[in-house]
Order: structure tokens, then C-alpha cells, then sequence
């Protein structure tokens, strides 16, 4: 019989959707905001997101005792990283264009945030959402959140531009606001493990695991080291190289606006034809659409080269990451690790960190190089993680 999606997944599900408004400012403005202010400084937007991620890296590993030993606190975690993070947007609207000086400081605060709410989250979406409703309940979320995309950057592109960002910045802040209420609408009983409480330990976690199970989830730990170089490198390169062909939010806005439309155009023709059958066909078809798009910065940085790019950026790599979502949560009931779910979150997500910091770490030495022929270079390297994660993923699905 099939299910359906409870109260608690959507209040989590609207929280993801609130949660991308405030993420879409927070990163996407930002980082314009950010050049804006320090005449096209890369050096600083690498240092902001090495220390965002080397945060939640750091925030799952001590977080993981307290979700493991006592469930219900998850969301009490999930709630508090919503509240942190409201005082995040706070510090950007009081900063104003020092945040430029204080950049550490707030790159910290944002990081703390990040960590108490996505280390709380990916653990209480394995649990809340069933393995026959997750390709439903990811990809609708995708859609749904790539529809915001459509609608948002336009009006926050616009709206900064006629206004100010720090303007825009308080009505985001309102939108924290909304998101804690709608958490409370999350069932802590959802999370009570009825068997028995096992104390958080990697190392017993790893020696509860069969050969075969160790050997498969090797190729699960590269392939979210590889989403992590993929997914957030890439996604702050072409902000960049935007912000600095195109020049305004409003640019930046239209630009994301329509890219939106093709990502969740591809998205929805995934929902409703993929099959396992066609998991080799549409692996190839997405590495090499992507490296075709890569081949035009790499000869020349123009404004045709730069659409065509995201073009292809666009309507593949999110798909990559849905398949990415989707295998990582089922594996858990698949190796029937439920016990051990926020020790296998804890590796997960230090492999993700570790290629999010490792793309960064090789950002921050362009910028400090100074070089386009060097920006060409990290483009192609990210770029190439691509077809990497394809091939990876393939052996995933096919062991």
C-alpha cells in the first residue's frame, strides 16, 4: 500500500523551501554583495566558505553523540541552527559594508548555524521520509525550491538594486522568523528508537559492518566527496564569473531566474521518466553535455560562453544531486543500518566537507594568484569532478 508523506516531512519540506529563500540571499547575494564591496576579492569569499565548511564538518562529529543518545533533541538542534542563523542575517544587517572587516566573524556565526541545522536535518530526513516516498518527496522538493529560484533572485535582484541590500536583508530576517514557527510543527516523537540505545562510535560503527558493506560504502564516501566539489565549487565559481561579466544583482538575478526554469524542467522529466535502465545513458549524457560547457569558458570568459555553461551546469548537475540525496538516505534501510544512522551522517557528511573545503582551498590560491589562466584551470578541475562523481555513482547503484 502506498504511503503517504506525514505532517512532520512537510513542516520540514516548507522549512527546506523557507530555508533556500534564505540561503539563495545569503549565499548568491552575499558573494555579489561581498565582491562588490572588496573590488572583486575572491581571497575573502574562500575563506568565508572554507570556514563555513570546515564548521560543519567539525559540528557533526560533536553533535553526533547527543542525536544519537537522545533522538528527540534533533529537533530542538534543527530549531536552535534556525535561530542562530536568524541572527546571522541580523549581523549582516548591523555590519552593513563593514562586513567586509568582519567577515571571519560572521563567516563563524554562519557556520555554527549551518552546522546545528543541516547536522540536525540530513539525520531527521532519513527517518521522517520512507524509502518509497524519497525519489517523490526529493525531487518534489527540488522542483518546488527550483520554482522559488525562478520567482526570488528576480525580485531580490531587483529589489537590491532599486534599494539597497541591507534593505532586502530585513525582509529575509522576517523569514527566519516564519521558518521557527514552522519547526514547531515537527514532531519530536518521530525520532524515539524503540531498540536498543547504542553510545555514539565511529570505530564500533565501522566494525558492526560487514566486508561487503565496507567495501560499498567506500564507493558511497567518494561519491560525497566528489558532490562536494561539484556541487558547491562550481556553484560559487559561476556566481563569480556572473557577478563579474554581468556586473549587477539584477544581472545576477535574471540570470539565476532562468536557469531555475531549466533545472526544474530537467528535474521534472526525471521524476517522471527515470528508470535504473536508463542510469548509464543519462550518467554519460550529463558529463559530457557538461564538459561541451566547459570547453567555452575555458577558450574565452564572455557572456555567451558564461550562458552557455550554466545552461549545462544547470540542467544536469542538480539532477546528479537528487540521485546523490535519494542513494545516500535509502542506503541506510538497504544496509539496514538504522541504528547507526548518525555515525554513517557523520562520514557522509566529512567526506562532502572535506571536497567542499579542498575546492576552496584551490580557490583561495587562485585568488591569491591572481591569474585568469589559473581560474581557467580550477574551472576545469571542478569541472572534471563531474563525469568523476558519474562514474563513481554508477558503481553505487550498480553494487
Amino acid at each position: 500500500m502506498k504511503s503517504t508523506i506525514n505532517k512532520s516531512a512537510k513542516a520540514l519540506m516548507t522549512c527546506d523551501l523557507t530555508n533556500s529563500i534564505v540561503s539563495l540571499f545569503g549565499e548568491t547575494f552575499l558573494v555579489a554583495y561581498f565582491l562588490q564591496i572588496s573590488n572583486e576579492n575572491i581571497v575573502h569569499v574562500s575563506i568565508y566558505y572554507i570556514i563555513l565548511y570546515a564548521l560543519l564538518a567539525l559540528g557533526s562529529f560533536l553533535l553526533g553523540s547527543v542525536m544519537k543518545i537522545k533522538p528527540q533533541k534533533r529537533v530542538v538542534i534543527y530549531r536552535l541552527g534556525i535561530v542562530i542563523k536568524s541572527v546571522y542575517i541580523l549581523l549582516i544587517i548591523l555590519f552593513k559594508e563593514k562586513i567586509s572587516q568582519y567577515f571571519v566573524f560572521v563567516a563563524i556565526f554562519y557556520g555554527i548555524a549551518e552546522s546545528l541545522y543541516w547536522s540536525a536535518h540530513d539525520v531527521m530526513n532519513m527517518e521522517i521520509v520512507d524509502n518509497y516516498n524519497r525519489k517523490s518527496y526529493m525531487t518534489t522538493k527540488r522542483i518546488l525550491s527550483k520554482l522559488i529560484h525562478i520567482i526570488i533572485p528576480i525580485i531580490l535582484g531587483t529589489s537590491i538594486e532599486l534599494t539597497s541590500f541591507m534593505n532586502i536583508s530585513i525582509y529575509i530576517f522576517v523569514l527566519t522568523l516564519f521558518q521557527i514557527i514552522i519547526s514547531l510543527y515537527i514532531d519530536m516523537n518521530k525520532f524515539e528508537f524503540k531498540g536498543k540505545k547504542e553510545k555514539y562510535s565511529l570505530n564500533k560503527f565501522m566494525n558492526k559492518l560487514s566486508i561487503v558493506q565496507k567495501e560499498k560504502l567506500k564507493h558511497v564516501y567518494k561519491l560525497s566527496f566528489l558532490y562536494g566539489v561539484m556541487m558547491d565549487t562550481i556553484r560559487v565559481l559561476v556566481i563569480i564569473i556572473t557577478i563579474m561579466t554581468f556586473k549587477t544583482s539584477l544581472n545576477l538575478g535574471i540570470l539565476t531566474t532562468i536557469f531555475s526554469i531549466c533545472t526544474m524542467i530537467s528535474l521534472y522529466v526525471f521524476n517522471k521518466f527515470y528508470q535504473k535502465k536508463y542510469l548509464k545513458s543519462l550518467l554519460i549524457f550529463c558529463s559530457v553535455l557538461v564538459i561541451f560547457g566547459v570547453i567555452g569558458l575555458l577558450l574565452n570568459i564572455n557572456r555567451t560562453t558564461l550562458i552557455i555553461y550554466n545552461f549545462t551546469y544547470s540542467i544536469t548537475v542538480y539532477i546528479l544531486e537528487v540521485m546523490f540525496k535519494i542513494k545516500t538516505d535509502n542506503i541506510v534501510r538497504e544496509y539496514n543500518i538504522e541504528k547507526w544512522i548518525v555515525e554513517y551522517h557523520t562520514f557522509i557528511d566529512f567526506f562532502m566537507e572535506l571536497g567542499r573545503i579542498i575546492g576552496f582551498l584551490l580557490m583561495l590560491v587562485i585568488g591569491l594568484l591572481n591569474n585568469i589562466v589559473y581560474f581557467k584551470v580550477l574551472l576545469l578541475i571542478v569541472t572534471v569532478s563531474i563525469p568523476l562523481y558519474a562514474i563513481t555513482m554508477y558503481r553505487v547503484e550498480k553494487t
